[in-house]
């Protein structure tokens, strides 16, 4: 299973990215031969994908496309309903699109597995950590957060939650 996270700012900008794997196994109803979708530049073991670090690079480009193309659709569901936390709100392709909506920052998740509940509180941690590090007086409002310990917390949830 794989996921990528972007923390978008009230401008659109993104504040902070990040692209992982879950350390749970798939389920086994997935369909999908390795953690990323089929269609992902990522190399499976069969040595026919392009080398790691631009395979890696040419893929965070297409989920940065997929998670800004999908802000819309989360305005748009984000509209009608009172609720913070917004399942499936877009697909693209084998990646479904879920976001997380508090103080005009949007969480987008793309993740291509089906675990409600995990995303929910995944979302939830994840805006608390967001919370404390723009408290942080050396952290400016709507900039982005490259602070290690913020991404070691995240990470850190993610393998807790997805």
């Amino acid at each position: 299973m794989a996921f990528y996270l972007a923390i978008v700012s009230p401008l659109d900008t993104p504040l902070f990215e990040l692209q992982f794997a879950s350390s749970k196994p798939a389920p086994p109803s997935s369909a999908a031969s390795g953690s990323f979708p089929s269609w992902s530049t990522f190399s499976n073991g069969d040595g026919a994908a392009a080398p790691a670090q631009q395979a890696a690079q040419g893929e965070k480009h297409v989920l940065q496309m997929v998670a800004h193309a999908a802000l819309d659709a989360v305005e748009e569901v984000s509209e009608g309903t009172a609720s913070l936390y917004l399942k499936a709100v877009d697909r693209h392709n084998e990646w479904t699109v879920s976001a997380f909506i508090a103080s005009n920052v949007k969480f987008v998740l793309l993740h291509d597995a089906k675990n409600d509940d995990g995303i929910r509180l995944f979302f939830g941690d994840v805006w608390e950590l967001y919370v404390k590090a723009s408290l942080n007086p050396f952290q400016t409002v709507n900039t982005p957060i490259r602070n290690p310990a913020f991404e070691t917390k995240v990470r850190a949830s993610a393998k807790r939650f997805l």
